[in-house]
Protein backbone atom coordinates (compact mmCIF):
# COMPACT_ATOMS: atom_id res chain seq x y z
CA UNK A 1 0.00 0.00 0.00
CA UNK A 2 0.97 3.95 -0.49
CA UNK A 3 3.44 4.83 2.54
CA UNK A 4 1.84 7.08 5.18
CA UNK A 5 3.27 10.84 4.26
CA UNK A 6 6.21 11.27 6.28
CA UNK A 7 5.59 14.73 7.82
CA UNK A 8 2.81 13.11 10.13
CA UNK A 9 3.88 11.78 13.44
CA UNK A 10 2.68 8.16 13.89
CA UNK A 11 1.44 7.56 17.64
CA UNK A 12 2.38 3.21 18.26
CA UNK A 13 -0.41 2.05 20.96
CA UNK A 14 -1.49 -0.87 22.66
CA UNK A 15 -4.07 -3.09 21.59
CA UNK A 16 -5.63 -2.94 24.74
CA UNK A 17 -6.19 1.02 24.23
CA UNK A 18 -8.14 0.56 20.95
CA UNK A 19 -11.64 0.58 22.85
CA UNK A 20 -10.53 4.18 24.01
CA UNK A 21 -9.70 5.43 20.51
CA UNK A 22 -12.70 7.38 18.07
CA UNK A 23 -12.43 6.52 14.73
CA UNK A 24 -12.28 8.27 11.22
CA UNK A 25 -16.16 8.60 9.93
CA UNK A 26 -14.82 8.76 6.29
CA UNK A 27 -12.74 6.73 4.51
CA UNK A 28 -9.25 8.00 4.99
CA UNK A 29 -8.21 6.90 0.92
CA UNK A 30 -9.73 8.35 -1.62
CA UNK A 31 -8.45 6.23 -4.25
CA UNK A 32 -11.35 3.14 -5.26
CA UNK A 33 -8.08 0.92 -6.59
CA UNK A 34 -6.08 1.44 -3.15
CA UNK A 35 -9.32 0.78 -1.19
CA UNK A 36 -9.61 -2.35 -3.10
CA UNK A 37 -5.75 -3.02 -2.35
CA UNK A 38 -6.41 -2.13 1.13
CA UNK A 39 -9.37 -4.78 1.51
CA UNK A 40 -6.85 -7.58 0.56
CA UNK A 41 -4.24 -6.89 2.46
CA UNK A 42 -6.62 -7.14 5.17
CA UNK A 43 -8.03 -10.01 3.96
CA UNK A 44 -4.32 -11.77 3.78
CA UNK A 45 -3.87 -10.60 7.05
CA UNK A 46 -6.80 -12.14 8.32
CA UNK A 47 -5.95 -15.64 6.96
CA UNK A 48 -2.39 -14.93 8.81
CA UNK A 49 -3.97 -14.68 12.03
CA UNK A 50 -6.33 -17.16 11.58
CA UNK A 51 -3.71 -20.13 10.41
CA UNK A 52 -0.57 -19.26 11.87
CA UNK A 53 -1.68 -16.16 14.51
CA UNK A 54 0.58 -14.02 12.60
CA UNK A 55 0.86 -10.37 13.34
CA UNK A 56 0.83 -7.13 10.98
CA UNK A 57 1.57 -3.61 11.85
CA UNK A 58 -1.87 -1.79 10.75
CA UNK A 59 -2.26 1.92 10.47
CA UNK A 60 -5.24 4.02 11.08
CA UNK A 61 -6.70 7.37 11.59
CA UNK A 62 -8.40 9.02 14.52
CA UNK A 63 -11.44 11.66 13.97
CA UNK A 64 -9.48 14.18 15.00
CA UNK A 65 -7.04 13.23 12.06
CA UNK A 66 -4.40 11.54 13.84
CA UNK A 67 -2.18 8.59 12.63
CA UNK A 68 -1.95 5.88 15.06
CA UNK A 69 -0.52 1.98 14.60
CA UNK A 70 -0.78 -1.45 16.20
CA UNK A 71 0.99 -4.60 16.38
CA UNK A 72 -1.89 -7.00 16.17
CA UNK A 73 -3.09 -10.36 15.16
CA UNK A 74 -6.43 -9.58 12.97
CA UNK A 75 -9.10 -12.20 13.21
CA UNK A 76 -11.75 -11.13 11.04
CA UNK A 77 -12.02 -8.68 7.99
CA UNK A 78 -15.04 -7.77 5.92
CA UNK A 79 -15.63 -4.17 4.33
CA UNK A 80 -16.98 -2.51 7.22
CA UNK A 81 -15.59 -3.56 10.19
CA UNK A 82 -11.47 -5.48 11.18
CA UNK A 83 -11.93 -7.88 14.31
CA UNK A 84 -9.16 -8.12 16.47
CA UNK A 85 -8.52 -10.66 19.37
CA UNK A 86 -10.72 -9.90 22.56
CA UNK A 87 -13.78 -8.54 20.10
CA UNK A 88 -12.12 -5.20 18.95
CA UNK A 89 -13.60 -3.67 16.34
CA UNK A 90 -12.47 -1.20 13.82
CA UNK A 91 -14.17 0.47 10.75
CA UNK A 92 -12.19 -0.74 7.71
CA UNK A 93 -12.71 2.87 6.18
CA UNK A 94 -10.33 4.34 8.96
CA UNK A 95 -7.55 1.98 8.42
CA UNK A 96 -4.75 3.85 6.17
CA UNK A 97 -2.08 0.75 5.92
CA UNK A 98 -1.38 -2.48 6.53
CA UNK A 99 2.43 -4.16 6.90
CA UNK A 100 3.29 -7.38 7.17
CA UNK A 101 6.21 -8.02 9.27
Amino acid sequence: MEKIQQQQEVTLIEKEALSTILFSKTDVIEDPVKRRLRQIYLEKAERLGNAYHGKVKMTFMTEGGKLMMVHTTIWSADHQYITLKGGIHIPTISIVEVEFS
